[in-house]
């Protein structure tokens, strides 16, 4: 009897080996039979079996499910057999804990691989399923919890419903790449036509440019200007302010003009400095040959910077003159030249010969002319001291017809509380109006201030850095623009006209003569 039994036990066993039920062989005289692995219930595609014990999810191999679909029907009824005589004959029916393996839902396209037995199948399974949602709701939670990874098309299946479910999810938008400074001019004096991608169709911009001596500060005010602050580190500027090292060789940093555009839509445009004895020293140490149409290196370095002036003067709506220590007035001088021989922005129709010449002056452009003193030092902002410098100024462009007049300086008070008092009795003189702004040396934090610092801060007879920056920006940004041609110019409109300027400026008949005299005079 014990024979027959063993042997009837191996053949139950090796018809449900694929489904892993390998139940352990059990003696019916043992007062405890040993456990036997859990039976297989497939959702969707049979009933699961009933079970008085607490449901459980187990892992099985990938290798037990390779023919899973074409094995689940034609074993179904034997399966269920066979459960229920293993426990006539005395298997603990507590002891065992049903195995639950979840196929993800069949699509109308993995059902018609299948045979049309199989798919009626599937169908009146799952219909069967959805009319035990109710009594099987604590397998169906358990199963949640963990499921067993499924090979083949049944793995296609579910990697194409996270696939679609992927695509629903919103997206967020790519980070912006950030902006770079472009040549706009090149080191040979060449226009460059890349800066035309960055120009929009509309017509709410600002062209802002600095002019200056080497060193005297352009770039890193142009920068402060677009959004960096002090405690930036210079590698993060927008247009890189000299180094050390090219400080300590007396070197320039920018050559020909360089032109970044802000979010703002502001376009700001940094040249290289004026009147450069480094410039002159580069040529000569490289032995660099300039054209055969300037006699000296000194006149073709004082050409260029006429060609830079004069350009700037035509297409930039601020101007912005940078010096460090005030006053040099050679540098002033070649601004007025430059003034005298800028090309006209308007075109030929608006200057016939039955326009006066006073008609001409006041239909040409303009630019804001905006004197900046950078690093100022304390005795700069004295009442006293800022007005002596606005006078000086106003002599100098008394006859000038650059707008230097608009209010734009550090007693203005019609934004924020002005920086500087003026001094009694020369609130009529119409030096006070001159644009003229301070720019102190810039404050570098410590890393561990000094505790007297910080209690009792270092009297330096100017409001701080950030307050003047701000101060700054706001004076700058709300200054008057005046158009530059009778037409209203988009960025793009904007870039080409800067182009035909160039090209103007470099065919100047006015700079051509220019040269000559100061050949005649060398």
């Amino acid at each position: 009897m014990s024979d027959a039994y063993d042997r009837n036990r191996r053949r139950r066993r090796r018809d449900r080996n694929d489904y892993g039920k390998h139940n352990e062989d059990v003696s019916p005289t043992l007062a405890t039979p040993a456990p036997s692995k859990p039976p297989v219930t497939i959702l969707g595609l049979a009933k699961p079996t009933r079970v008085p014990s607490t449901t459980a999810v187990v892992d099985y191999p990938a290798s037990n499910f390779s023919n899973t679909t074409s094995e689940v029907d034609s074993s179904d009824s034997s399966f269920h057999q066979n459960v229920s005589l293993d426990h006539a004959i005395g298997d603990t029916p507590t002891s065992d804990k049903p195995a639950v393996v979840v196929l993800s839902s069949l699509s109308s396209d993995s059902k018609s691989h299948l045979t049309p037995s199989k798919s009626n199948e599937i169908d009146s399974a799952e219909s069967r399923s959805n009319l035990d949602e109710s009594l099987h709701s604590s397998e169906e939670n358990a199963v949640s919890s963990k499921r067993t990874t499924v090979p083949s098309s049944v793995g296609n299946i579910i990697s194409g419903v996270i696939d679609q479910g992927a695509q629903t999810q919103l997206k967020l938008a790519p980070p912006l790449e950030k902006q770079v400074k472009i040549k706009l001019i090149d080191d040979n004096f060449q226009w460059c036509e890349s800066g035309v991608d960055l120009m929009l169709e509309q017509t709410d911009f600002l062209v802002v440019g600095a002019i200056g001596l080497q060193g005297c500060g352009k770039s890193t005010l142009l920068s402060l200007l677009a959004g960096n602050t002090h405690q930036d580190a210079y590698r993060n500027y927008f247009f890189f302010p000299q180094t050390k090292e090219a400080k300590e060789e007396c070197l320039f940093q920018t050559s020909g003009i360089d032109m970044f555009v802000t979010s703002e839509r502001i376009i700001l445009l940094d040249t290289q400095p004026l009147l450069s004895a480094s410039m002159m020293d580069c040529l000569l140490r490289y032995e660099r040959k300039f054209p055969s149409e300037y006699t000296s290196l000194q006149n073709f370095i004082e050409m260029q910077s006429m060609q830079l002036l004069t350009f700037l003067l035509s297409v930039c709506n601020i101007i912005l003159i940078a010096d460090d220590w005030f006053i040099d007035i050679n540098f002033l001088r070649l601004i007025q030249d430059a003034e005298m021989l800028k090309p006209s922005t308007q075109p030929p129709s608006a200057t016939a010969d039955n326009i006066s010449s006073s008609k001409e002056d006041t239909l040409d452009f303009y630019p804001t002319v905006i004197f900046v003193h950078n690093k100022a030092t304390r005795e700069d902002f004295t009442p006293d001291t800022y007005f002596s410098m606005q006078q000086i100024l106003h002599k100098i462009f008394i006859s000038s017809k650059l707008k230097i007049h608009s209010g734009i300086n550090m007693t203005d008070n019609a934004i924020h509380d002005s920086i500087i008092p003026t001094p009694p009795g020369a609130e009529e003189d119409p030096a006070t109006s001159l644009n003229l702004l301070l720019i102190p040396q810039m404050e570098f934090y410590k890393s561990e201030p000094e505790w007297l610092q910080t209690t009792l801060p270092e009297y330096r007879g100017y409001p701080s850095f950030n307050t003047i920056l701000s101060f700054f920006r706001s004076q700058i940004l709300s200054a008057p623009r005046s158009p530059m041609t009778h037409a209203t110019l988009t960025e793009k409109n904007w870039y080409h006209f800067a182009a035909r300027m160039w090209e103007t400026v470099k065919k100047s008949s006015l700079l051509a003569e220019y040269n000559r005299l100061l050949s005649s005079t060398a």
